[in-house]
């Protein structure tokens, strides 16, 4: 029987939260693996994300000793708005079980997302608590917090502030050769 933690996202950079927080959650509900689910564009995000290559590229490299994790590149392929529920039915019959893994940030504004009742319906939604985030619901896991944004990480490259240790060296060495968010 194999069970997966759908966990999606625009990844735009990958950070350490991205891969420890995902980790915990798996252990913690005994699943299998987390699948990484790059979006192509969220509907609820008003600005385009840095092209899909460079950020399928920084998922891999942050991902490479992640033998826990499995990188999908469905919604890439597919183009256009990201819908989850969409996701969600095109691998149902690929794993036994799927979760939804979402941040509490995201959770906070579910009951905007496309389908949302049967994504629930469909694959009952674990939440990761973000820290800065109050959320009090009994979806929210017992594990440590995500501490990172990816908004705050670009933001701080883009003013020349120092993003040790908030990524895997290889991701911050594949942003600086590529030049972005500066």
């Amino acid at each position: 029987m194999t069970r997966a933690l759908l966990y999606g996202g625009s990844f735009d950079p990958p950070h350490n939260g991205h891969i420890f927080v995902p980790l915990c959650a798996m252990e913690y509900l005994n699943f299998d693996s987390v699948l990484y689910m790059p979006a192509f564009q969220s509907p609820l995000k008003k600005s385009k994300p840095t092209a899909e290559n460079h950020r399928l590229a920084m998922l891999r490299l942050a991902l490479a000793d992640s033998h826990w994790a499995t990188i999908s590149t469905l919604e890439l392929e597919r183009g256009g708005m990201s819908y989850t529920i969409d996701t969600i039915e095109a691998l149902r019959d690929e794993y036994d079980e799927i979760r939804l893994l979402v941040g509490a940030d995201q959770w906070e504004q579910f009951n905007k997302w496309h389908r949302w009742e049967d994504i629930i319906a469909i694959a009952n939604p674990a939440i990761m608590p973000r820290e800065g985030t109050l959320l009090q619901d009994e979806r929210v896991l017992p594990i440590t917090p995500l501490l990172s944004a990816s908004t705050t990480i670009r933001d701080r490259i883009k003013h020349s502030k120092s993003i040790e240790n908030l990524m895997p060296l290889e991701v911050t060495q594949y942003i600086a050769q590529n030049q972005l968010y500066v």
